[in-house]
């Protein structure tokens, strides 16, 4: 139940953020001169005024869907405890003998025709 409730808000919140985002980009506001500075958060207009005075404006930048993604984050989850599973034991190797004879040939050398 929880759950549903919280995808529903979740949903509700994104949709909304969208229309408004959506609404921002099709904006196109001509006020003379201005500087934009666009953050992840909003648009910052600043535009000169008639007596040559910055007068400030702040307008939802079209680009900002990705902040409501790094707020609504879920926390990460705790590393879970390191347990022993199992232990394994060395095996033995044993290791042959050295031989010190020779041993003979598979054939014998070639014969002169």
């Amino acid at each position: 139940m929880m759950r549903a409730t919280i995808s529903c808000l979740m949903a509700l919140t994104l949709t909304l953020a969208s229309l408004v985002l959506a609404n921002a980009r099709g904006a196109n506001d001509d006020i003379g001169m201005e500087i934009v500075i666009c953050s992840g958060v909003g648009m910052t207009t600043i535009a000169i005024g008639p007596d040559g005075q910055p007068v400030e404006q702040t307008e939802p930048c079209p680009d900002g869907t990705s902040v409501f993604a790094v707020a609504l984050a879920l926390p990460s989850a705790p590393d879970p405890a390191p347990r022993l599973i199992a232990s394994l034991a060395p095996v033995p190797v044993a290791i042959p003998a050295p031989r010190h004879e020779l041993s003979p040939s598979a054939r014998g050398p070639p014969a002169l025709a």
